[in-house]
């Protein structure tokens, strides 16, 4: 089968993108000799290749974050944590409790945070 008879047949919207083919004209490629990978190492064939199951976005975005948290933590600071529910309460309790031992029935007055400022002398 020539290449005219297999283009014949096949439904076309312009048989005129088809006008320019010729059977006659041939590849000169075939001619070529095909390349070929020569490795520069050898790697030993017990080598297993283990693909991981945790996506390369999140890996690379895990890593940054590490990074960051890394920069901005030095060793032996508690990281505070600021609007939690439950830690928020529990100092709450406290200071009541602390209150009701020292009898003092006046509320406290307002400390200013410290953590904060050390937060911010860092960056």
């Amino acid at each position: 089968m020539d290449k005219a008879d297999f283009l014949k047949g096949l439904p076309v919207y312009n048989k005129s993108n088809f006008s320019r083919f010729h059977a006659d004209s041939v590849c000169k490629a075939s001619n070529r000799r095909p390349s070929v990978y020569l490795p520069t190492r050898e790697y030993p064939s017990e080598q297993i290749i283990v693909t991981e199951k945790t996506n390369i976005l999140l890996r690379y975005l895990h890593q940054q974050w590490d990074k960051k948290k890394s920069r901005f933590i030095r060793p032996g600071y508690v990281f505070p944590v600021f609007n939690c529910p439950v830690l928020n309460a529990a100092k709450k309790r406290e200071r009541e409790q602390e209150q009701g031992e020292g009898g003092s029935p006046a509320p406290s007055r307002k400390i200013a945070r410290t953590d904060s400022q050390e937060m911010n002398e860092d960056s």
